[in-house]
């Protein structure tokens, strides 16, 4: 991805409610691949405690609002605040600059900026 550009860091606690959340967390993932200036999305769930973490990456502060006012991601919202989550955070971070580490299959290993 290009810098900078705009990642949302959605943590949550989902409750013993889930029946959808997986269909719906789906169907948001196709979603928003179809906004404009969506990047990527990266996620992680610890199945024996509830929690997780999800972040999508935007081009512009911009993108952002037009995801949040999305109506089917505003339907999924309302079920989250409702039935499936016990809490959850969103943060809204600028990325200046990224860099990675990747194992090669010579067995060296090299930095990509």
């Amino acid at each position: 991805m290009k810098e900078p550009y705009y990642a949302v860091i959605f943590t949550s606690k989902q409750t013993s409610q889930t029946r959808g959340y997986k269909q719906a967390a789906a169907l948001m993932e196709e979603l928003a691949q179809q906004m404009q200036g969506y990047l990527g999305i990266e996620s992680a769930r610890n199945e024996s405690d509830k929690e997780g973490v999800t972040v999508s990456y935007w081009r512009s502060l911009e993108d952002i609002a037009r995801w949040k006012e999305q109506a089917e991601h505003q339907g999924a919202q309302r079920m989250g605040k409702s039935d499936w989550y016990e809490n959850y955070t969103v943060r809204i971070c600028k990325v200046e600059r990224e860099y990675h580490f990747e194992a090669a299959t010579n067995g060296k290993t090299k930095d990509v900026s």
